[in-house]
This record gives C-alpha cells, sequence and structure tokens, in this order.
C-alpha cells in the first residue's frame, strides 16, 4: 500500500477530562443539562448508574437522581447522555466519591453535535472553579508601522511647506 497525497480523514470525535476534589454534585446534573441542549440531544437518551462496580441502581431522569442522591450515600455516578442514535453523539459524566473525580467524556460520529454537547458541560464545570475559556491577549501597537506612518507624514508635510507659493500669482 503506498501513501496516498492526502491523510486519512478523521475519525470519531473523542476528548476526555478529569476533574479533582470535585464536591459540587448540583453542578454535574446543569452541565447534563446544558450537553442536553447545545447537543442538542433531541429526543435526549438518558441513563444515570448509581455504584456500577458494587451493586448497581439505574434511573432515566435527573430528579430521580437527586432524590437518590438525598436518600442514599453512593460510591459512584454515571450520567450518560446521548442522541436518540447513542454512536452519533454520546456524553458520560462521571462522578467517584473515592478521590472526589468527576470525568467528563464526548465522543462520537457526529463531530458538531458531540462538540457542541461537550463544551456546553466543559463551560458549566470549569465555572465552578472560577476558571474562564481561553483568550487571547490583545496585540501591543504596532509602533514601528506607526513611527514609519509618522515619518512619512511628517515629510509630506515638509515638502509642503517647500512648495513656492507664488505659483498661482504668476
Amino acid at each position: 500500500m503506498t501513501a496516498g497525497a492526502y491523510p486519512e480523514a478523521m475519525g470519531d470525535f473523542e476528548l476526555s477530562e478529569r476533574w479533582s476534589n470535585w464536591r459540587d454534585l448540583d453542578a454535574i446534573f446543569v452541565a447534563a443539562r446544558a450537553a442536553i441542549e447545545a447537543g442538542p440531544f433531541d429526543p435526549p437518551l438518558c441513563e444515570i448508574v448509581f455504584d456500577e462496580e458494587f451493586d448497581p441502581f439505574s434511573v432515566d431522569t435527573f430528579e430521580e437522581a437527586s432524590a437518590h442522591l438525598r436518600r442514599n450515600r453512593v460510591r459512584s455516578m454515571d450520567i450518560i447522555l446521548s442522541h436518540i442514535d447513542e454512536e452519533s453523539a454520546r456524553l458520560t459524566l462521571r462522578y467517584s466519591s473515592a478521590g472526589e473525580r468527576l470525568q467528563l467524556t464526548g465522543q462520537g460520529s457526529d463531530w458538531d453535535r458531540a462538540r457542541a454537547a461537550y463544551d456546553a458541560a466543559q463551560a458549566e464545570l470549569a465555572s465552578r472553579f472560577g476558571i474562564t475559556t481561553f483568550k487571547l491577549p490583545k496585540l501591543p501597537r504596532d509602533t514601528v508601522a506607526e513611527t514609519r506612518k509618522r515619518l512619512v507624514i511628517d515629510e509630506l508635510e515638509a515638502a509642503l511647506q517647500d512648495v513656492d507659493s507664488g505659483i498661482d500669482d504668476r
């Protein structure tokens, strides 16, 4: 097989980020709702699994999950969100009370939808830590260009002063 002139097309979208010392469980639900809206996942498929590694318990709504969290101590919680076609766009929020870790994972063949869901959830989570999105600094003034412009203007003004104003009188 010979190498082609063009690189192979990119595969599915997949991005993951882990947060340590996570304690704000309500923020996880806010991030999940933002992902559903931004995806958009319409209709959304939602599965929330508690303590998957020990004695799994599963619910299908955020309200049921919140009620379960108020009544029980959980070791882990996985929120799995997707579009009706699960392979096109999927987002997972995995919380572990051991070490208070939260992992955000986005994936899917529909780059636009998967990335929009991931970005929306990531922005909500980052804002809870007071992290803002990356912004490039404003570029400094181009003093070289300004100096050249000023020198050209000075030369033109000097040339105008040297012009014989008596030409019109002839």
